[in-house]
């Protein structure tokens, strides 16, 4: 929502020139001016009062405020007894307010308000003013009110009617603001009578039309806004009134209506010469092409606002609305690369509360997508074997330990309540949905928080507040269509079992009612079963599901959704990980429904899970007999890279070169043709054909839309794949300088990468062979390697990193620091042999510990220090049971020569 503005800027007006009323607020200087003569004031004198008094005046009427506040408390206190001690008080306290010295301003009125005289009024408005800049909205209410009740002749009884009504509106007291504004017989109609074209008459009406609008009540709220003569109005308030206009017609649902409205709205905001107004116009048009599922169109709209000259803050707001539209199309891919592109325009956003809920979200779209994929039969991981969900879940909680007073910490605790929810933590997600439901405005999002903290009560037995709540969405959220269509009949249904349950026939009764009057063709029909069977399933409840599937089955017999449904109810087997009953029932569904459209789904599926349940003979027939009969099904290019993967496993890199190369020649717009080509180069690699396999790499990077982190992944792979190469007889060393290029490409194009440690520890490795041509080498090796330590999140790169400074310490032991060099060497070493590196919850990786431990023990026998070399053996032994025949060996010759 557009919030409204409080008092007007001095001097500013709704109208245009040679139309504003007498009445109008006053500017500071006219303000002094009536001051000076108002009745009481006696104007002769002393000369230095009046000069102490005018030179206060002056600063302040030249906004030189700190000064002015401290020359009229300078005033007070030298003339006491003057007559103008309230007045310069009350210019005293503005000045602090001015100075946003709130709580000083609150006091000083305060305190003197008693002797204010014939400026008691004023007082009273610039203490509201105060309380009201204070968020001390029921004080600067209460002040405004006395103002208009004691002094009912006061000048100041428009200003006080529209404050008192913006206090209340920001208390959402919305009843009482369209009581104190739009009755004729009130004081701000009265008052706006005779200041009819007064900025705060413009304002006062819009604000009407605001409060009507959280109440839902739009058609009292457009008649308000409509009663505002456009053609009086300056630019600003013409393009306020259209806004408003149209978030009405958004709120009641006439979208197609409001989106041709904003036409003029664009034309109205850039007559304003103001580029917040223009990109609050596009917000608008893009929200409005979001609720009508238009979401490319969105995307392109808030496209507008990534132009140079948007405010900062909306341009920020545009780049991740554009991923958000990206996420809910799907496009994880392009949603990655965006929210790269958004870190690497605004660095500073990597933490802020936005980016933290855009990552949230991806992470958990990706989850849900992987789910979905894998419900339909995908040959990757299970989501357990990922981490979406844990990513997401930290992030939602990062949000809301970090920015405790974040407008999007309802959005966060809503996705944080999904994330637990999909966990299976019912309780714990119950408490973050009860919160978001608190915590968010009035919109679908507040809807489905609601239903989800009535869903959860519901999953744990609570079904009086589950029924209750279930009922609060049916009767708080009518007015939302999307709402409406997808919550009311599952919250109708949910309250009918908990009626019954709680033996409420009547309620049940009534919930049967509703749901037979209003959705006919939803739960009690033969697509409202299939999709509450469905949603069982993904609620880890397949039990349950396939009695609603069955039920179903024998119900309805004869409908065109009975395959639909029996194939929903062997995913069922699948989500039970049940494979022997998955695979009879899809080779049963295949039998009696051989030429339904679902053919291609359940094939792949009955591939899939002869993969699951360990017959990759019988899952590679499937797959490759897949291929050849659905080759332009979307999944053929999945199965086609399962292929791949099936002869990468048997080691058969030649043939699974061939399927790799399958998918991207015969699919090459799907997202596989990425991955597909990035294996076949580890294929290659894997069969030392070292030329081929950088050619699919750089043809990767070579490629605009290659997905970022695939990119990383190629460029670390070309690298490896150019060290592995034979090397030049005339130019050994060649290869290592070559493959620096590409190491050092991740870091620094794909700063967030987690592949950028290993990066650095491949780059140190690189400069570790160099160094033996040039000792400048050994520097670069060292300051890789120490990225790498820094970096480094997992204990085998850490470990590396040690074990290289190690390595290049030693080679640098020739200079006249020996000692100090490879006593550093072993610390580093040591380091991984005692796990000194290690964090929280690791073990230590048994090949940097085992290289680790024999370069140690090598420094020690070198430096006859038996009793090290020992005892550093015997820790390898225990970490490192495999080589106990050779430790024991080492460890006696040590003892040896300690004897």
């Amino acid at each position: 929502m557009f919030q409204p503005m409080r008092s007007p800027p001095e001097g500013r007006r709704a109208w245009p020139a040679g139309r504003r009323a007498a009445g109008r607020p006053w500017r500071p200087g006219l303000l002094i001016a009536v001051l000076l003569f108002l009745p009481g004031v006696v104007l002769a004198q002393n000369a230095a009062e009046l000069r102490a008094f005018d030179a206060a005046a002056r600063a302040f009427q030249d906004a030189i405020y700190d000064r002015a506040e401290k020359e009229f408390g300078q005033f007070v206190g030298s003339f006491p007894e003057s007559p103008r001690v309230p007045e310069a008080i009350l210019f005293q306290a503005q000045s602090a307010l001015k100075q946003q010295s709130l709580k000083g301003t609150v006091d000083l009125l305060t305190a003197h308000l008693a002797k204010a005289g014939t400026l008691t009024d004023q007082y009273h408005y610039w203490l509201a003013e105060a309380h009201l800049k204070s968020n001390n909205y029921q004080a600067a209410a209460d002040s405004f009110a006395r103002l208009i009740k004691d002094f009912p002749s006061s000048a100041r009884l428009l200003e006080a009617s529209y404050g008192e009504a913006l206090a209340r509106f920001k208390m959402r007291d919305w009843r009482r603001v369209a009581d104190l504004l739009r009755p004729t017989n009130g004081t701000f109609r009265q008052s706006a009578q005779v200041r009819g074209n007064d900025e705060l008459v413009a304002r006062g009406q819009l604000l009407l039309g605001e409060a009507l609008l959280e109440q839902r009540d739009y058609g009292s709220a457009e008649t308000a806004v409509s009663l505002l003569p456009e053609k009086d109005l300056i630019p600003e308030f013409k393009w306020r009134r259209q806004y408003l206009l149209c978030r009405i017609q958004v709120a009641g649902q006439r979208l197609p209506e409001a989106l041709a409205n904003t036409t003029n709205l664009l034309v109205l905001a850039s007559a304003t010469g103001q580029p917040l107004f223009q990109a609050e116009t596009t917000e608008l048009q893009g929200r409005i092409l979001e609720q009508l599922n238009q979401l490319e169109a969105a995307a392109q709209a808030y496209e507008r606002n990534l132009a140079e000259g948007t405010p900062a803050e909306r341009r920020r707001h545009a780049f991740l609305k554009i991923i958000e539209l990206t996420l809910a199309q799907k496009k994880f891919g392009a949603a990655s690369e965006l929210l790269q592109a958004f870190f690497t325009r605004y660095p500073e956003e990597v933490t802020s509360d936005l980016a933290l809920l855009t990552l949230g979200e991806l992470h958990l779209k990706q989850h849900f997508a992987g789910w979905e994929t894998n419900a339909a039969g995908a040959v990757t991981n299970p989501p357990a074997a990922t981490n979406h969900l844990q990513l997401a879940l930290a992030h939602f909680e990062k949000l809301l330990k970090t920015f405790t007073n974040s407008a999007l910490s309802g959005k966060a605790l809503l996705n944080k309540g999904w994330c637990l929810w999909t966990d299976g933590k019912i309780p714990e997600s119950q408490v973050a949905f009860r919160a978001a439901a608190e915590q968010l405005p009035f919109s679908e999002e507040q809807a489905v928080a609601r239903f989800k903290l009535a869903d959860a009560q519901f999953q744990q037995g609570s079904l009086t507040n589950a029924r209750r709540n279930f009922r609060l969405v049916i009767n708080d959220y009518s007015d939302l269509p999307r709402v409406k269509d997808t919550l009311f009949d599952q919250a109708l249904y949910k309250i009918l079992l908990a009626s019954s349950d709680l033996g409420d026939l009547a309620g049940a009764s009534d919930a049967m009612g509703k749901i037979l009057a209003g959705y006919p063709n939803s739960f009690f029909s033969d697509r409202s079963m299939l999709l509450v069977g469905q949603n069982m399933t993904l609620a880890g409840k397949p039990g349950e599901a396939r009695a609603v599937f069955a039920k179903f089955a024998a119900q309805f017999s004869a409908s065109p959704l009975l395959p639909e449904v029996e194939l929903a109810l062997v995913r069922t087997y699948v989500q039970e990980r049940d494979w022997p009953s998955a695979i009879k029932n899809y080779e049963v569904w295949i039998g009696r429904f051989g030429t339904n459209r679902l053919r291609p789904l359940a094939e792949y599926n009955q591939a899939w899970v002869n993969y699951r349940a360990g017959h990759e003979s019988n899952a590679f027939r499937l797959f490759t007999n897949f291929v050849a009969r659905f080759a332009t099904n979307d999944l053929a290019p999945s199965a086609q890279y399962w292929t791949g993967d099936y002869y990468f496993r048997q080691g058969d890199f030649v043939n699974a070169e061939i399927n790799y190369q399958r998918v991207f020649q015969d699919w090459p717009t799907n997202a596989l043709s990425y991955p597909a080509r990035m294996r076949a180069g580890l294929a290659a690699t894997a069969r030392r054909s070292y030329k081929d396999a950088s050619d699919y790499f750089a043809a990767l990077l070579n490629n605009n839309h290659c997905p970022p982190a695939l990119a990383a992944e190629a460029l670390f792979a070309l690298g490896d794949t150019i060290t592995a190469r034979d090397a030049d007889a005339a130019k050994p060393l060649q290869k290592f300088s070559d493959a620096v290029v590409p190491f050092s490409k991740i870091p620094q194009q794909y700063p967030a990468s987690p592949l950028v440690p290993r990066a650095w520890g491949a780059i140190g490795n690189c400069y570790l062979q160099l160094g033996t041509q040039d000792l400048k080498n050994y520097d670069y090796a060292l300051d890789a390697y120490q990225k790498a330590l820094a970096s480094a999140t997992d204990v085998s790169t850490r470990s590396q990193a040690e074990v290289g400074l190690g390595l290049v310490l030693e080679r640098q032991s020739s200079s006249p620091e020996t000692p100090a060099l490879l006593k550093a060497a072993f610390d580093h070493y040591y380091n991984v042999v005692i796990g000194k590196n290690l964090l929280p919850g690791e073990t230590p990786d048994p090949f940097w510990t085992r290289e680790a431990g024999l370069a140690a023990a090598r420094l020690a026998e070198d430096q006859r220090r038996w009793e090290v070399v020992v005892n550093i053996y015997n820790r390898l032994l225990s970490v490192l049971p495999p080589m106990r025949p050779a430790l024991e060996k080492r460890i006696e010759k040590a003892r040896e020569q300690l004897r």
